[in-house]
């Protein structure tokens, strides 16, 4: 496990600050392996003489790093540029920066096709490459969305005339989709993206995603060569966030960057989590780097998390939170941590004395999970996503604002709050969750693939499905639409049990969602689920289930399907009823009444993992939840403490066993170890 400490340039320009930095460092040696130097303060890119003048420097700096056993590398902060910052301060030529459709630019982000630029990206790249660094990370400004003060880019001239030729060479309609260029902008063809995702529309936006993977993959060759023809071998890394807008090319940008010769590639995924305001969002991060980490290719086994402070104010985050951080992101499938916490300034490092030690503290545990999990698979629900998931954007709104697209990916992510484990790609699912039109993101196979197998849609999607041509597959159709005033009952089903016959109540006066029935069209359609209103009335059903001839099964869920969820009757219905979906192939589900978030991982030593954090501010005396094993004893490693044995007994289902583990703190996590002893636990989502 490799454990990165990110540092400021304040610290390293002066030899009297860099002194204070490994003074403070060798308090508690062996709590980072490397250290990672940024090139600039500020966001844009710097001036070329200003970059050369800090490599040279570097190349000395590094140098005292390794003499202090720190295996030291370089983190070019801005290649294209963040965005707008220390203009006057920042490289500032007469090029190309990125444009957005409507023709405004963001000062601060050159573009990656302008040709002088690309001679400004060889020539720093060879700079740093030649001080000699064990590793040069690019930072996650290269990339296409959200460079303020404008959010997608490039729409530039040279962009849109290469998009043009793209098309060209595709054999696509030109006569519908060629862009009028109009004072250097094309604005024709972005007209016709815009709306309803109809077969055509879904045609161009594929398109242009695919332009802009080519357009990432083409500034990382020109730093891939121009690094490799200076230093052989360097080890390049990328900085991501999600990318979808950038077409999520992790694989290809990944080759591209070992280059003819093989070098190896590292990677760092990164996420918006910067304080602990809100503590979920350390959660919602661990599924972004989860999806990242699975995007990229086995042979990238250096995936440090992103973990960072920003910026920089010390009670933002605690050191619980910001080491806790780093032990989920690795459950959801990293295998290190890189650190961007350094205070303003090396006089201030005592702030942080804290965050130090406490990672000082958990780096036996942090080196166990990566001995046990390494790049095994997280297994699962998988909520579906690809990399053309940007196409489904549309109406209402613009294409080019995402949001639409982000509402049907994260929300299935609901589940993994009720005790259920979620994955993050096809080969760990034991079955799948759809979302709103995310089904216009996959081929038709792949959904009849999923359809075979088990899924929960909600109603907007089952929408998708009908119009696709594969609606019989869930054996209901879209209902009556209701927007006010209806209540989701219980059936008396065996599936509801203990619950049969509460109610839940989401309030659509206060959190305004319509509500949707559903019509069986099939036999063997089973209801889990009714609507009423206020008097009592019976509306239809809203929660089904069905068992098609296909042997796929498929649930639908038409009221309120991924939030409100986290009352006591769903929690135990949404249980049971992954369980079915899944056909008991599940490798764990919490069984207590606790809000607990679980990932379940192949394990990289033979045995199964389940990684248990506790979610809440209530600490759990004795958390039960059921494994998929056969006999035998868990081995509980908890973040703090002694590792020890828990003995298991015989669950109620087939090929499980249950297992209590004590003293489940507040906000803490857990590994537990078995040998599942029972046929594998995934199938390919079928």
């Amino acid at each position: 496990m490799v454990t990165a400490l990110r540092v400021h340039v304040p610290y390293w320009t002066d030899d009297e600050q860099l002194r204070r930095l490994f003074d403070w460092l060798a308090q508690t040696p062996g709590t980072f392996d490397e250290l990672a130097f940024f090139t600039s303060e500020t966001h844009p890119p710097a001036p070329l003489p200003l970059m050369l003048e800090r490599a040279h420097r570097l190349k000395a700096v590094m140098a005292q790093a390794r003499t202090r056993g720190y295996r030291a590398g370089i983190n070019v902060l801005a290649t294209m540029g963040h965005h707008e910052e220390n203009l006057p301060g920042s490289l500032d030529q007469p090029w190309q920066r990125v444009t957005d459709p409507r023709g405004r630019e963001c000062r601060g982000c050159y573009c990656p096709e302008d040709p002088c630029f690309q001679e400004y990206v060889r020539a720093i790249y060879t700079a740093f490459a030649q001080a000699e660094p064990d590793f040069v990370w690019i930072d996650d400004d290269v990339r296409l969305m959200g460079h303020a003060p404008i959010a997608a880019a490039c729409f530039c001239s040279r962009c849109v005339q290469r998009f043009v030729e793209e098309l060209g060479r595709g054999n696509r309609n030109l006569a519908e989709f060629t862009p009028s260029v109009v004072e250097g902008l094309g604005t024709s063809w972005v007209a016709a993206a815009e709306g309803p995702p109809t077969p055509e529309r879904l045609e161009l936006r594929r398109a242009w995603l695919e332009h802009n993977r080519g357009t990432i993959d083409r500034l990382h060759a020109i730093i891939e060569q121009a690094a490799h023809a200076a230093r052989p071998g360097l080890e390049l890394g990328f900085m991501t966030g999600d990318r979808f807008y950038e077409g999520y090319a992790f694989r290809r940008w990944a080759e591209t960057l070992s280059g003819p010769e093989g070098a190896p590639v590292r990677w760092r995924p990164g996420g918006g989590f910067y304080w602990d305001d809100t503590l979920m969002g350390l959660v919602g991060k661990a599924h972004d780097l989860g999806r990242q980490a699975a995007a990229l290719p086995h042979w990238v086994t250096v995936i440090q998390s992103e973990v960072e402070n920003f910026p920089y104010h010390v009670l933002r985050k605690s050191a619980v939170t910001t080491v806790l951080e780093s032990a989920a992101y690795m459950a959801a499938g990293v295998t290190g941590a890189a650190f961007n916490l350094l205070p303003q300034g090396a006089a201030a490092l005592d702030e942080v004395r804290p965050i130090r030690d406490r990672i000082a503290q958990a780096r036996p545990f942090l080196k166990r999970l990566h001995e046990e999990l390494g790049r095994s698979r997280v297994l699962g629900i998988w909520p579906a996503w690809n990399g053309d998931l940007w196409t489904v954007n549309g109406d209402p709104g613009s294409w080019f604002d995402g949001g639409l697209a982000g509402r049907f990916l994260n929300a299935p992510y609901a589940l993994g709050e009720l005790g259920l484990p979620l994955c993050y790609s096809r080969d760990g699912a034991t079955m799948t969750a759809l979302s709103g039109r995310m089904p216009l993101a996959f081929p038709r196979e792949e959904l009849e693939l999923m359809l075979r197998g088990g899924v929960l849609l909600d109603a907007e999607a089952l929408e998708v499905l009908w119009d696709l041509g594969l609606g019989e597959m869930a054996g209901v159709r879209p209902g009556a639409s209701f927007e006010a005033d209806t209540i989701e009952v219980l059936t008396e089903h065996p599936l509801n049990a203990p619950a049969a016959g509460w109610m839940r109540n989401a309030r659509q006066s206060f959190w305004q969602q319509t509500a949707r029935a559903l019509e069986p069209c099939a036999q063997r359609v089973q209801i889990l689920s009714r609507l009423t209103d206020y008097l009592g009335g019976d509306l239809g059903p809203c929660l089904s289930i069905y068992e098609n001839p296909q042997g796929g099964r498929v649930a639908v869920a038409g009221y309120y399907p991924w939030s409100f969820t986290d009352s006591a009757a769903k929690i135990w219905q949404y249980r049971a009823l992954a369980r079915w979906l899944s056909r008991g192939r599940l490798p764990a589900v919490v069984e207590s009444l606790a809000k607990v978030v679980l990932w379940a991982r192949a394990g990289a030593m033979g045995r199964q993992a389940v990684i248990v954090l506790n979610a809440s501010l209530d600490p759990q005396p004795e958390l039960a939840l059921v494994v998929r094993m056969a006999t035998g004893e868990v081995e509980h490693v908890p973040m703090a403490g002694a590792a020890r044995a828990l003995s298991t007994e015989p669950a109620s289902e087939p090929d499980y066993r249950r297992v209590v583990v004590p003293d489940v703190a507040p906000w803490s996590a857990h590994l537990l170890l078995f040998d599942a002893g029972v046929r594998p636990n995934q199938d390919g989502g079928r």
